[in-house]
């Protein structure tokens, strides 16, 4: 699912292909309108303002849907824009941590204390050294 900002990024780019709205009468529909030739969206409304209000709305709903590969192989084949996925954006490959983490919540004097160097070995030992304490006790209790 794409994220606010890669909409946000996309609608950017979008807009200053289109440039300003400016909207025409259509006798036909009797209705004001307005479309892009880079993009497959029009919007029609009763004003002027409305479809100058309204494009936009519909435009981003468009970039939202486009990013998250719903849109039909005809429609995505007639739209010229840059919005979009694209090769080679996001993050490099091998960039990521090579040890999983997750984040917590602690007294900032432990964490202060776990950032120092080389103590994540020293609370690792602990750790198995209070597992190791807990099986002995296990095993004491089965036998007794």
């Amino acid at each position: 699912m794409a994220t606010k900002k890669e909409i946000k990024e996309h609608f950017k780019i979008a807009f200053q292909e289109i440039g300003e709205i400016k909207p025409w009468y259509d006798k036909k529909l009797k209705d004001w309108v307005f479309s892009h030739p880079s993009y497959p969206v029009e919007y029609g409304g009763e004003s002027a303002e409305e479809v100058i209000d309204n494009y936009p709305k519909y435009l981003e709903e468009f970039i939202k849907h486009r990013l998250d590969n719903r849109l039909a192989a005809q429609v995505e084949n007639r739209t010229k824009g840059r919005g979009g996925k694209r090769p080679g954006s996001g993050r490099p490959r091998g960039s990521r941590s090579a040890e999983p983490t997750k984040q917590i919540r602690v007294p900032i004097d432990i964490a202060n204390w776990i950032k120092t160097p080389g103590m994540i070995n020293h609370v690792r030992e602990m750790i198995k050294a209070y597992d190791r304490a807990q099986t002995k006790k296990m095993v004491k209790k089965k036998r007794a």
